[in-house]
């Protein structure tokens, strides 16, 4: 977006930007420091963290929309978020309802221009190539560093050699005047004449008066040249017509989860005197950015999503008629029958009380913790993909995808969805071998998918008690029978928790999955703009 905005003023210079970004550009020829980047800031709304209070409380930003339309000048308002929300697109007319002002949408989707292809190109080159001469210049510096220490090594060296040297000869000197003493001494006590210290001098070896002169050092070549290397585009990059994204781009996260559903493309009917489509033309465009949310919202987690009050209020009932159906179980128990019998004839559907099947044996009498946490999940799989679907209200995201199911259980349960508890790899293989009675992770992508009757009204969770009971008997039947091929593989969540807590660090099965990146081709300005994030 912010591309095609720096392009369009280049070569209309007599509009003024209003952004964010704006606001910061001056706060800098001020004087004052960008702040540093945080994990929901981007392009669209970057980071006002100036310890000022007309900064940081956005007062600025409130007294600049104020102003500006009692200014008449040329202005590009460069919200990306507002400007693709009907009823912000709407605030922002409102503010420049006067003569003074004709209100253009500049519309910018789908396949780029020529022009703006090759200015995305030089861009990126610039950048591989201000990032190459960066690293040049650091390896140029660690090298003349490097020579530096070997240079003063080398003197600190030949330093100890000629003090060692000198040492040497002095104390030879010492050595040879006192020989030449002792000689005297001896000379004169047996009356012999002594050789004079000119003859002595005259025999030294010619080599011996010679001084050794300092070599010339030759620079050392360090291999990086005098210039730094030119960067070059790869294939892959000459066939791209972005920039790629850097941070979280034009748009956080959190922002495209909130309103990704209420992008659309400007229409006259909102107040502009003209919306010019710069690339492709209306129809495209239309088709363009719908095919662009869908994709977005395949890959976008709705960090602002909360449960509602009623999936609330069914989850206590829920949790306190699990812990009933366990008591009655305790009380069954205590009363000595504890082996179960052989029934093959059993219609489980066809139950009308699970608390009571006959003589006061309710269903669930010979459950081990397994079955009790099968049942738990069942209920919980089919209330969530229930209740998403009514929380978020948009037909675009009517089930929960397999990559963001960790997520969303996690935010409705506030607790982690562990497939190891069940000796399972993954979601999938958890959902589609235990739960598929119930539901499974089918599509593509892969969702969460109820498997009962659309005519089913479950207004009790009896039914999962059937289906957990009826799911422990196959596994029974085929143990028996010497197949162990359904053999459950339980470990007791405390169990499972103690066991992977030193793996705590590399991320747990509740986590926020990372997010996707995808790419689009398209913004819009004039009255604001858009193209990627």
């Amino acid at each position: 977006t912010f591309d095609w905005l720096d392009d369009f003023l280049q070569k209309n210079p007599s509009y003024v930007e209003l952004s964010d970004r704006k606001i910061q550009d001056w706060a800098a020829s001020s004087g004052l420091m960008k702040p540093r980047s945080a994990a929901n800031a981007s392009n669209d709304k970057p980071p006002f963290m100036y310890n000022l209070g007309g900064m940081d409380d956005m007062s600025i930003q409130r007294v600049l929309k104020a102003i500006a339309p009692m200014v008449p000048r040329n202005y590009v308002v460069m919200e990306v978020k507002s400007n693709l929300v009907k009823e912000e697109r709407e605030e922002v007319i409102k503010r420049f309802n006067t003569p003074n002002f004709k209100k253009t949408a500049m519309v910018v989707m789908g396949s780029p221009s020529a022009d703006f292809k090759k200015r995305s190109q030089d861009r990126t080159l610039a950048e591989k190539q201000a990032k190459l001469t960066s690293e040049w210049q650091i390896k140029k510096k660690q090298k003349e560093q490097q020579r530096a220490v070997a240079k003063k090594q080398k003197e600190i060296a030949e330093a100890k050699k000629k003090a060692e040297e000198q040492r040497k000869k002095m104390a030879e000197a010492a050595a040879k005047k006192k020989a030449e003493e002792e000689a005297k001494k001896k000379a004169e006590a047996e009356g012999k004449p002594m050789e004079t210290e000119e003859a002595k001098e005259e025999e030294k070896p010619e080599e011996e008066k010679k001084e050794d002169k300092p070599e010339m050092e030759e620079e050392e070549d360090d291999g990086l040249g005098t210039e730094p290397p030119k960067a070059e585009l790869t294939e892959e990059e000459q066939k791209m017509v972005f920039r790629t994204k850097q941070g979280n781009g034009d748009l956080a996260p959190v922002v495209l989860g909130k309103f990704l559903k209420d992008f659309s493309i400007p229409d006259k009917a909102e107040g502009f005197d003209d919306v010019k489509f710069v690339w492709d033309p209306a129809s495209k465009s239309t088709e363009y950015l719908r095919q662009w949310v869908l994709e977005a919202k395949r890959s976008t987690l709705l960090e602002h999503l909360q449960p509602s009050t009623e999936f609330g209020l069914r989850n206590m009932a829920w949790q306190k008629q699990y812990v009933e159906w366990q008591s009655k179980q305790n009380v069954f128990k205590a009363k000595g029958k504890k082996e179960e019998g052989k029934d093959g004839n059993l219609d489980i559907f066809s139950v009308e009380d699970v608390n009571d099947v006959k003589d006061g044996e309710p269903l669930y009498a010979f459950w081990e913790p397994a079955d009790w946490a099968l049942l738990q999940l069942r209920y919980e799989l089919h209330l969530l993909q229930e209740h998403f679907k009514k929380d978020v209200d948009d037909p675009d995201r009517a089930a929960i995808l397999e990559t963001q199911l960790s997520y969303y259980y996690s935010k409705y349960f506030k607790k982690n969805l562990s497939p190891g508890v069940f000796g399972m790899k993954n979601n999938t293989e958890l959902v589609n071998t235990l739960m598929k009675d119930v539901v499974i992770l089918s599509g593509e992508p892969p969702a969460l998918t109820s498997q009962l009757s659309p005519d089913l009204e479950v207004d009790s969770a009896d039914i999962f008690v059937k289906f957990t009971e009826e799911s422990r008997r196959e596994r029974k039947r085929r143990a028996e029978a010497g197949d162990e091929t359904l053999k459950l593989k339980y470990t007791p969540p405390a169990a499972s928790q103690a066991n992977a807590a030193p793996k705590a660090a590399a991320g747990g099965a509740g986590q926020k999955p990372p997010q996707q990146s995808w790419q689009n081709r398209g913004s819009w300005g004039g009255g604001g703009g858009w193209n990627r994030w």
